[in-house]
């Protein structure tokens, strides 16, 4: 489920800089507007949630995935949680060195090439969630389920 997670995110650049806090930076380097959140989070994560468990092994987590898929809104919550976790941990091995480095300039290095495939081995997808969170290392997944119409 993890892999389809991250799949997800590849492929949904709108929500995942909306999820991730888009900065005003990086959208005027690429020179184009800044993404925002108009709905809380968690419209996101049901989203997330129809494209992971409609491919679930399981007929049950596939129906209620499309009919009642706000249910997997929380678990979809816990599992960045966790993932944020696991690549913080895993950035400790890098230390200074890692600080604010894309993944190119880390594999660039041989110190730090080594610690990224022994950091590989252990959390396959570290380079991945390098991708979204070096540059945003106070990611908050809090959501609300308030209407932002109101």
């Amino acid at each position: 489920r993890t892999d389809h997670l991250i799949e997800w995110y590849w492929t949904h650049e709108s929500e995942h800089k909306k999820l991730f806090s888009d900065s005003m930076q990086d959208a005027r380097e690429e020179g184009r507007s800044k993404q925002q959140l108009c709905h809380g989070k968690n419209q996101i994560y049901v989203e997330m949630a129809k494209a992971i468990f409609l491919h679930n092994e399981t007929e049950e987590f596939q129906s209620l995935a499309q009919v009642n898929p706000g249910v997997f809104a929380s678990s979809i919550c816990s599992c960045l949680d966790v993932l944020k976790s696991k690549y913080q941990k895993q950035n400790v091995l890098l230390g200074q060195m890692g600080a604010g480095c894309t993944y190119e300039e880390l594999m660039s290095g041989e110190r730090t090439r080594n610690i990224i495939d022994t950091i590989q081995k252990e959390f396959p997808w570290w380079a991945d969630l390098h991708g979204w969170w070096h540059t945003n290392p106070t990611y908050n997944n809090t959501w609300s389920s308030a209407d932002s119409g109101q």
